[in-house]
């Protein structure tokens, strides 16, 4: 995969530096508020990066400032299935920048990249169903929901909700025609 850029922002595949950054982001209180993913060992993390599949693609985000870039995050694209012409979406930030927007551009440029490069024809994700921030944003980007996993995830001691989301190639460049943010 090749880098993905705007002018604020630097997308590339994960690397083994990243690593311990991007733990730091899953400990996060604040991150994990309204995340899937549960915290895990830096072993852990190690094993996950020593075996991704060739069917996902994590990808580290990146603020560009002069001379220098400063790790934000994570998104990735999972279980692609090159047949069904579909992946699964995941976006992880540090609690920092959330609410600035960068989010939004991430995942445009994703999918961008994943209907333009890939071929996909369709993009799924899910989320906590009150988390309403990452809502708006995915409706924003076309998205439809598609679902609820009813008390689908177990996070901060109790069951949660999960709302499904998909995306169509089709819905996501009409929604996004024209927009540069």
């Amino acid at each position: 995969m090749k880098y993905l850029e705007t002018d604020t922002l630097l997308i590339r595949p994960v690397r083994l530096e990243d690593i311990e950054q991007l733990l730091e982001f899953r400990w996060d209180k604040q991150v994990m508020a309204q995340a899937l993913h549960e915290p895990i060992s830096l072993k852990q993390q190690l094993e996950w990066f020593n075996s991704i599949p060739s069917t996902d693609i994590p990808m580290s985000i990146f603020i560009k400032k002069p001379n220098v870039l400063k790790l934000i995050g994570t998104v990735g694209l999972y279980n692609i299935s090159t047949r069904h012409q579909r992946a699964v979406l995941r976006v992880r930030l540090s609690a920092e920048i959330l609410g600035k927007g960068y989010g939004y551009k991430a995942m445009k440029l994703v999918l961008e990249y994943s209907f333009n490069v890939l071929n996909l024809r369709k993009i799924t994700s899910d989320c906590f169903s009150d988390n309403l921030a990452t809502i708006k944003i995915k409706k924003k980007l076309g998205f439809m929901k598609e679902g609820v996993l009813r008390q689908h995830y177990f996070h901060d001691g109790m069951f949660k909700d999960a709302d499904v989301y998909g995306l169509l190639k089709e819905d996501f460049f009409k929604a996004t025609q024209g927009l540069t943010k």
